[in-house]
């Protein structure tokens, strides 16, 4: 029994760790129309130069991008804007619940197998406590590691 409750666990910890975004992969595009077609009042990031801004977006034509950014109403030259980003939706609230799934599903499975084994030795008929707390420990786990998952930031729309 130990031996499957092992796999099980390392098999909900390898799909957990799927989970996890692929950081590295942003999709670069040339092509101006793209931001464009960014509507008003979405959250952007301006590279220009050395300088990047973040703001939101008020209108682009094919040669400004304006942004209202903490100093005000900026307009860009489309010339000298080397990069476009846009602020991707934040998923810390689905992560963390699906670290809770995850977490007191494992933390049950582990808790069954041990109250299974534990059933003539010193912890006799406290199977369901410690399925119990197995589970809560599981949760507890899974919920702070779906928390911590990252979640949001910025997706490259344009790059010169």
């Amino acid at each position: 029994m130990k031996r499957v409750t092992a796999k099980l666990v390392a098999g909900v910890l390898i799909s957990a760790i799927g989970l996890i975004p692929n950081l590295g992969a942003q999709a670069t595009q040339a092509d101006w129309n793209v931001v464009k077609a960014l509507t008003a009042g979405t959250e952007i990031r301006i590279t220009d130069g050395s300088r990047t801004v973040d703001g939101k977006l008020d209108r682009t034509t094919d040669e400004v991008i304006m942004m209202t950014s903490g100093k005000g109403q900026e307009m860009f030259d489309r010339r000298d804007v080397s990069m476009v980003s846009v602020k991707k939706q934040n998923h810390r609230k689905r992560n963390t619940l699906i670290g809770l799934g995850i977490g007191e599903g494992g933390g049950l499975a582990f808790g069954g197998a041990v109250a299974n084994d534990a059933k003539n030795s010193l912890f006799g008929g406290h199977g369901p406590a410690i399925i119990a707390s197995a589970a809560g420990a599981g949760a507890l786990v899974g919920v702070l590691v779906g928390a911590v998952i990252p979640s949001g930031g910025w997706r490259q729309v344009y790059k010169k």
